[in-house]
């Protein structure tokens, strides 16, 4: 039983760095390409050997005129965060109501609402467009963070989590005089914080990193978020050599993983509480 017991260990082992080698190899891979001397063919640059160079590197990207990495940042920042709130308003209001309250219908609005997750972002895509046209939201932050407000999946995880919540809070706000908004402003909200962080950074990291949805709306350079200032990098009228563009890649995975590091533990707890009812 011993030996049955250690061989399963060293496989969980075996498994688990097999999945961080390949989780964290695309990101080392990086920052050797950027961190090694100019003109070091990629196929050899595995490992970091000139600081110096780096800083190189990185500091032309930040001065570059033609594509401005700094503003395209901030662009996606405020865009990130305009999505992200109004998706933690949207959807934990949802939630509130399809976790603590029953109505007619709610299972099968709310099974309505996930099945939305079975369905390609290319389906939307175009209804999406003409929405936006019409409301004349070209080239405007609440033409990109508007339209992914609404997450079956942030509403997901906010009902499980409410869910897990004593009924009696509910009862002790009525009890007190308390509005049925006022319930959810006042108790509900403030209980969720694991559950908003973990929808916080989820959006987060999508908004950072969205690609498609930019790129059909943007067409003014000074709005260009991050990824299509990186994309731009590699594309066919690009001249960007291979270490310039991995220096741009380098400095758009800054933000997302920073954010990821300093909140992982609440991510994590998060997750884990979605699954659990009181």
């Amino acid at each position: 039983m011993k030996i049955l017991r250690l061989s399963q260990d060293i496989l969980r082992w075996l498994v688990a760095l097999l999945w961080v080698v390949v989780a964290v190899f695309p990101l080392w891979y990086t920052f050797s390409v950027v961190f090694s001397p100019p003109g070091v063919p990629v196929t050899q640059q595995f490992f970091p050997s000139s600081f110096s160079a780096g800083i190189e590197k990185i500091t032309a990207v930040l001065t570059q005129t033609n594509l401005n990495i700094l503003k395209a940042s901030g662009v996606t920042l405020l865009y990130a965060a305009l999505q992200v709130a109004g998706m933690i308003l949207v959807t934990s209001l949802a939630a509130y109501e399809f976790a603590l309250f029953d109505f007619p219908g709610k299972n099968f609005l709310f099974i309505l609402a996930l099945s939305s997750l079975m369905m390609p972002t290319v389906v939307t895509l175009i209804p999406l467009f003409q929405v936006t046209i019409q409301l004349k939201w070209l080239n405007t932050l609440q033409g990109l963070a508007v339209p992914g407000m609404a997450s079956a999946l942030a509403l997901f995880i906010f009902r499980q989590f409410m869910e897990s919540l004593p009924r009696e809070l509910i009862d002790a706000g009525e009890m007190d005089g308390a509005s049925h908004f006022g319930i959810y402003r006042l108790i509900i909200l403030p209980l969720s914080g694991n559950a908003v962080l973990t929808v916080t950074v989820w959006a987060f990291v999508n908004a950072w990193a969205n690609y498609i949805w930019p790129l059909v709306i943007l067409t003014k350079p000074e709005m260009f978020t991050v990824s299509l200032v990186a994309a731009a990098q590699v594309g066919q009228r690009s001249w960007t050599t291979v270490d310039f563009a991995m220096a741009t890649y380098l400095i758009a995975a800054i933000p997302p993983i920073l954010l990821y590091i300093f909140l992982q533990r609440y991510i994590i707890q998060g997750f884990s509480t979605t699954g659990l009812k009181g």
